[in-house]
């Protein structure tokens, strides 16, 4: 690691990858700190064992899925390089028009503003509606999903998602290999086959293609600014083989960008001003606005009128809008990973269960003395019908709730003060939806386990707000640009800058605002459609790119 670059990246995700690619195509020397460890996709964990450690606990054990619980809401969200890309539903979506025409919204930031930076996102992340893989048809999720909106009365449609389903290939922005997908629903447990585009296989090797530099297991831990230089980021190298220690190091950015998540990087920023008091100016609005996304997860349709498997193809495929005359809704149909199905399996109660490991055992006995059909013959299939997984079909939905957590330190911790109050409303509107669709399925409607009494919380996958853009600091924490009000040279840029719900995944949305808050700090001007001066994607791989030579896939 040099002492100083002209851009330091606090975090690995679409905000920070995107930055750190087209900043490093532009000539600046940047470097990447990511708290997570760098992933090859044949360490993604598979057996329950391994799937309990894959799971980030602090001085414990560096996975890279973190689950957060807060007093009403749970976050989930990723450690590693890639950031959430490497657990996350591959969805990318434009976010409606409508959204960014509330008031909680700069008036530089319209839907019209972004739809070119959308368009280079989509083509780095190659998103795209589910095509199935050779010898593949869409999966019966998929098709249920589907019927079941028409007779609600809704159009469903295919979303697009960054999944490869084409022949063996190597990635036309990285050249690192990629294998179809194979359908095993395993995108949240990182995908063996590199079938998901996720960020260390096109925006991060291109920005190290570029002179980049990624340091894994170094966790920010305070920003400084220095005069006539920029901002000094002190941080702790991670050491897999001492999780509970580490050792303290610095490095100086003529300019910083803090891209370390909705829920890292007001907590980084809230312990800079309030805790090592090196960002006194830092708006007041710190914290404020955290949205959940409106996300309602766990909820399902239980005994639906056909086999669904759920657990087949990409995680999700298809989604229908729901919105009424007061909110913005979104469904979508939801696979979960295999070790999840077979523990839904065992935990889901049923009359089935015992009868069918009674007649198991029964033929099996009978085969092994030979007064069975005549073959000793163990009759599998007894102990697995009348699943209760088969005929399932679970939900994602998102939609405008309230947008009026709070994020605070507590005790030395964030914390989320979030009431779903407000939001109410909205989230009847939603589980009205799920009950219609559970309907067309002719199946029975079960909502989240989080969402019964007592609990009354929720989990949320899209953390959004606390460091909002807003045309003022009384209003936000970073301007249209992603400049942070008061510290000139220091930036925001992830999910926590979105001013809203969104009522879609996220993702595609972050990297749209990264990819504009790049262009902006190169050229100071917005892009058009057809500009001369956007950034080339593949860049020496047969793209018109200035890069050249061979790739090399490589992290410090």
């Amino acid at each position: 690691m040099r002492e100083a670059y002209d851009v330091v990246i606090i975090g690995s995700g679409f905000g920070g990858a995107v930055t750190a690619c087209r900043l490093a195509q532009a000539g600046r020397s940047v470097c990447i700190l990511e708290r997570g460890r760098q992933w090859d996709k044949t360490d993604f964990p598979r057996s329950p064992g391994e799937v309990s450690r894959s799971f980030w606990r602090k001085g414990e054990s560096f996975g890279f899925l973190e689950y957060k619980v807060f007093k009403r809401i749970d976050v989930v969200q990723g450690c590693g390089v890639g950031g959430g890309s490497l657990h996350y539903f591959n969805v990318h979506l434009r976010t409606p028009a409508e959204i960014f025409e509330q008031d909680a919204w700069p008036a530089a930031i319209t839907r019209t503003t972004l739809d070119p930076y959308y368009a280079l996102a989509e083509q780095m992340l190659e998103s795209k509606p589910l095509s199935p893989p050779e010898g593949r048809t869409l999966p019966a999720r998929t098709e249920a999903f589907l019927d079941a909106a028409r007779l609600a009365g809704r159009l469903g449609e295919l979303v697009p998602i960054g999944v490869y389903t084409g022949q063996e290939r190597q990635n036309p922005h990285s050249g690192i290999s990629q294998s179809p997908c194979d359908y095993s629903g395993n995108c949240m447990l990182g995908c063996a086959e590199h079938a998901k585009n996720t960020l260390d296989l096109n925006y991060i090797p291109l920005a190290q293609r570029n002179g980049a530099e990624v340091f894994p297991l170094h966790e920010a831990d305070k920003i400084e600014p220095v005069e006539g230089k920029g901002y000094r980021v002190d941080f702790r190298r991670l050491d897999p083989d001492r999780p509970a220690r580490y050792d303290p190091g610095s490095v100086m950015g003529a300019k910083v960008l803090v891209a370390a998540g909705t829920v890292g990087s007001s907590e980084l920023l809230l312990r800079c001003r309030d805790v090592h008091q090196t960002l006194p100016k830092l708006s007041q609005a710190l914290g404020r606005r955290f949205s959940g996304n409106g996300d309602f997860l766990l909820a399902m349709t239980v005994r639906a009128n056909r086999t669904i498997d759920p657990g087949r193809g990409p995680s999700i495929t298809a989604g229908a809008d729901f919105s009424t005359t007061n909110n913005k809704i979104f469904i979508e149909d939801l696979g979960f990973p295999d070790p999840f199905m077979w523990m839904l399996e065992g935990a889901i109660p049923t009359s089935n269960r015992l009868v069918n490991l009674v007649r198991a055992l029964k033929s099996y006995v009978l085969d092994a003395i030979g007064v069975g059909n005549g073959q000793i013959a163990f009759a599998a299939d007894k102990l697995f019908r009348g699943g209760s997984t088969t005929r399932l079909l679970p939900y994602l939905g998102m939609g405008t709730d309230a947008a009026d957590g709070r994020l605070r330190l507590k005790n030395g911790a964030v914390d989320i003060d979030w009431r779903p109050r407000r939001s109410k409303a909205m989230f009847r509107e939603m589980e009205a939806a799920m009950k219609q669709l559970s309907r067309g399925l002719e199946g029975k409607y079960i909502t989240s386990l989080l969402w019964k009494w007592p609990f009354r919380k929720l989990l949320t996958a899209h953390p959004l707000g606390g460091c909002c853009t807003a045309e003022s600091a009384e209003n936000g924490v970073v301007n249209p640009d992603g400049e942070v009000f008061g510290h000139p040279g220091l930036y925001v840029v992830d999910g926590s800058i979105i001013s809203s719900a969104l009522a879609v995944n996220p993702s595609l949305t972050i990297s749209a605002l990264a990819e504009r808050i790049a262009f902006r700090m190169i050229h100071q001007r917005d892009m058009e459609a057809g500009d001369a001066q956007a950034p080339q994607s593949a860049a020496g791989l047969g793209g018109s790119g200035p890069a050249g030579g061979k790739l090399e896939r490589r992290f410090r």
